[in-house]
């Protein structure tokens, strides 16, 4: 944890940017779409716990603030700009009414509508993962770091308080607060995970088998929590099942050691994952030519575009940021 990139991690968020693509083209009720949904968004949240250093200064607070107000909030803003514009000149939409739309729903950054404001979409993930971020090191500054040693319990009651107040569909709060706030619980799930992966590492034969079947189960007896539109069916055990599955993932992603094309390949999908998904987000809003033929074969094909274009637009952010910084 010195910096560098830690290669399973980066496995896994390909994997899960892949999935989450497939997931979104996959019919409502599908089993493909099922299982898909049962983990991969908490997993991105796991995952970002994982390789999470949380503040332990203010001045360290504030310089992680900044960075992911950078790294998350300007892709989100660029991001549903660009939408907003494809709607107008692509669309051929009023452009008071798509600039009003824009103002809102990035205000609420909620993935879906609730009758009321206006849903800003797939990017609500980045809004979420920014709060969730900053609410989880500010409690670690605030509960660990002044010796109060109480920081696990208050990050899982805050997340519990989202979830339910994810149940009051009436009250969803701005910036996606609530989602946010559920979503600290699978940073700390991944926090907790790095602080005793020794442990896990060495109990995963029995712990696998038994991942594995609660998963399966859970997902066969309910579906699963869905985020992005508050759909916490059975939650405590919607919660169990994403846990497993993203276990599952996890396990994966850092089994891959004796197929290294498909590792390197996954690999380079998780370093422009976060470019990746605002590709997505834009042609999801905007696009639907997925819709109109073979699903199989369209999910395929959608994979193929959004991940080209993501990485393609990463190497050249990339090339001209190292520009500036031999500049």
């Amino acid at each position: 944890m010195n910096g560098k990139r830690i290669e399973w991690v980066d496995v896994a968020r390909g994997l899960a940017m892949i999935l989450v693509i497939a997931g979104h083209t996959a019919a409502m009720g599908s089993f493909t779409r099922s299982i898909i949904f049962s983990f991969h968004i908490p997993l991105f949240f796991i995952l970002s716990g994982y390789t999470f250093h949380p503040a332990k200064s203010k001045e360290e607070f504030f310089r992680g603030l900044k960075k992911d107000a950078l790294h998350l909030l300007v892709p989100y803003v660029v991001s549903a700009f660009v939408i907003t514009l494809i709607q107008i000149f692509y669309r051929h939409n009023p452009a008071g009414t798509e600039f009003k739309n824009l103002g809102e729903s990035l205000l609420w950054a909620s993935g879906t509508g609730d009758g009321t404001h206006e849903p800003v979409g797939i990017l609500w993930f980045l809004a979420s993962l920014f709060t969730a971020r900053q609410l989880f090191s500010l409690l670690y500054l605030i509960f660990e770091e002044k010796g109060k040693q109480s920081f696990v319990p208050c990050a899982a009651i805050l997340s519990l308080i989202g979830f339910g107040i994810g149940f009051i569909d009436w009250n969803w709060l701005i910036f996606n607060l609530d989602v946010s706030m559920a979503a600290v619980g699978f940073l700390l799930a991944g926090y907790e995970y790095r602080r005793h992966e020794e442990v896990l590492n060495r109990y995963r034969p029995a712990i696998f088998p038994f991942a594995m079947i609660i998963w399966m189960v859970l997902m066969k007896m309910f579906g699963y929590i869905e985020m992005s539109g508050r759909w916490y069916p059975e939650f405590s055990l919607g919660i169990l099942e994403a846990l497993c599955g993203s276990y599952m993932v996890i396990w994966f992603s850092q089994s891959l050691s004796g197929a290294k094309p498909l590792k390197k390949s996954l690999c380079t999908v998780g370093k422009a994952s976060l470019m990746i998904m605002c590709v997505h987000a834009v042609e999801d809003r905007v696009f639907s030519f997925w819709t109109r033929y073979d699903p199989a074969l369209m999910c395929f094909a959608r994979i193929a575009v959004d991940v080209t274009l993501g990485l393609v637009l990463y190497a050249l952010i990339s090339k001209l940021k190292n520009k500036k910084v031999v500049q």
